[in-house]
């Protein structure tokens, strides 16, 4: 049998990735923006913010966006990514983005985003990046299926589990953080599953996803 081409696979199915509770917040810093991260900015999240510093890990949004957006689950054209981050900000990011491969551009990327809310291109006529007003439903479809990932979800097998969902999209909503479950917070979702009995990053539960999505969508 034929592998379906790229345009009837993305006529036919569509997965949408929400990263949740993702730590992006920007600080002007010696008169420029900063996306605040644990490493270089410790002193001023317990100074300034009197907050944990060990929260603020946008690496692990940056690692999920490249394992997103390299997929050939994006490739084929079945993918749309939302980031709504710790402070309530929703973010779209256009399917068609290159991510920078460095953090330290990624992180100048973010700060000029949360600073002017959307970047755009040239070429592309839709923003690469863009702030929405949430809730995150008013920007899913009306008939997707959203699904919560997290360690206190029933376990089930990927594999098993996606082809029950039908053809419908399917939502995954996964929690952008070193420790914690804000899947557990989110009240849009309508099941809430575990697809590992291990604890797994945020980006490996995303590859784990990937994978699946891959085999029974026939995308090569």
């Amino acid at each position: 049998m034929e592998s379906a081409t790229p345009m009837e696979t993305e006529q036919k199915h569509k997965v949408i990735f929400i990263l949740e509770k993702a730590p992006l917040e920007v600080a002007k810093l010696k008169g420029k923006a900063e996306l605040l991260n644990f490493s270089d900015h410790r002193d001023y999240i317990i100074r300034k913010l009197k907050s944990d510093p060990t929260k603020y890990r946008p690496d692990i949004t940056h690692q999920c966006l490249l394992a997103l957006l390299d997929s050939p689950v994006n490739k084929a054209g079945c993918m749309d990514v939302f980031i709504n981050t710790e402070k309530n900000v929703l973010i779209h990011v256009n399917p068609k983005t290159k991510i920078p491969r460095t953090y330290e551009r990624f992180a100048r990327l973010l700060a000029q985003l949360l600073t002017k809310l959307k970047i755009k291109t040239e070429e592309e006529e839709d923003p690469l990046l863009k702030v929405l007003k949430n809730p995150i439903t008013n920007h899913l479809p009306p008939n997707a299926i959203k699904i919560g990932t997290s360690i206190k979800g029933r376990l089930v097998k990927l594999n098993e589990f996606i082809p029950t969902l039908g053809d419908v999209p399917l939502v995954f909503v996964v929690g952008a953080v070193a420790k914690g479950n804000p899947t557990l917070e989110c009240d849009y979702l309508d099941d809430l599953v575990s697809i590992s009995r291990y604890n797994l990053s945020a980006a490996n539960c995303i590859t784990k996803i990937e994978n699946i999505l891959d085999q029974q969508w026939d995308i090569l």
